[in-house]
């Protein structure tokens, strides 16, 4: 096998560990892989690879994780393997957009369905909503965390270091508060619940401050006026979704967030308009609850298809 065939197969191997990592529940991902890796003997040399990789990087010595990153022996293992993936060429762009490998890769994640309460070194609480990344970049001049994919909600501690929030599409510098910010593919909602954050992006690099009660919907362009923030955003927090006048379409879309697999609903009754607060630690409980205040009917063909039509 030639040298770029071996770099191939091993870019490809990465990406199906990454796959693998972020959807572990997922039979239909397992069985792709499956696939590839009975396909030829380069791919099963490929996997073999990073397999002996991962079982290096589980011996890696103490002193050597504490040297690096502190005592977090498994950031450090996780910081080698985005030096291997990124030396091998697959970042997360260059994986034909695989956009759940940042989720592997951070140093905290959860998995659909998951929410994790966590107490940072300084005191500051954290909270990581479903499907959430993050990476944590505390030294002695900041404390940064960078947000990979997700939600999360943050309380931040008393501490003399600034403490900022960095998305995908521009930079939230904390003023003493409690907010949340939640990272969607095309833009970045920013939640302030007590005292303000100040954003800002490359477009527009003056800083924009949002009080209590108000977010901010921003991009990678010019920064807009923040406007009043929507109620019960964070009600996710106590394991709630909670609305008021919402869309079928909609609602079933942020449920979608706390399972596998796929919940839909025919167009024309997508409109239908829906308030209440649903369990998100039972997303079969609040569907039969959007049954009974809805003339709609659920059709489950297995745990990861799910149909909502009218009901007959």
């Amino acid at each position: 096998m030639s040298p770029a065939e071996q770099r191939l197969a091993l870019r490809d191997a990465a990406q199906w560990h990454a796959r693998l990592g972020a959807e572990p529940d997922s039979a239909h991902i397992h069985q792709q892989w499956q696939a590839w890796h009975q396909q030829s003997d380069l791919h099963r040399w490929a996997w073999q690879r990073l397999e002996n990789l991962q079982a290096e990087l589980q011996g890696l010595p103490g002193p050597l994780a504490r040297r690096t990153l502190g005592s977090n022996v498994q950031a450090t293992r996780r910081t080698l393997l985005k030096g291997l993936v990124l030396g091998l060429g697959v970042s997360g762009l260059g994986w034909s957009g695989y956009r759940n490998a940042p989720v592997w890769l951070a140093d905290l994640r959860t998995s659909t369905g998951e929410r994790r309460d966590l107490a940072l070194v300084d005191g500051t609480r954290l909270i990581l909503n479903t499907a959430s990344a993050v990476d944590i970049r505390f030294e002695p001049t900041q404390r940064l965390i960078i947000l990979r994919a997700g939600e999360i909600l943050i309380e931040t501690a008393k501490d003399p270091r600034p403490f900022r929030v960095r998305s995908a599409h521009g930079e939230m510098r904390a003023l003493g508060t409690r907010f949340s910010v939640r990272q969607y593919d095309d833009h970045t909602r920013l939640n302030v619940l007590e005292h303000a954050v100040a954003v800002r992006n490359a477009a527009d690099p003056t800083e924009v401050r949002v009080e209590a009660g108000m977010q901010l919907d921003f991009d990678q362009g010019p920064l807009p006026a923040p406007h009043a923030a929507e109620p019960n955003q964070t009600a996710w927090s106590q394991g709630r979704l909670v609305i008021d006048n919402w869309r079928l379409d909609r609602t079933l879309a942020e449920l979608q967030r706390y399972r596998p697999g796929f919940i839909g609903c025919a167009d024309y009754i997508a409109s239908l308009r829906l308030s209440g607060a649903y369990p998100l630690d039972d997303t079969d409980r609040a569907l039969a609850a959007i049954a009974q205040a809805l003339p709609v009917r659920i059709e489950t063909r297995t745990r990861y298809w799910v149909s909502v039509k009218p009901r007959k």
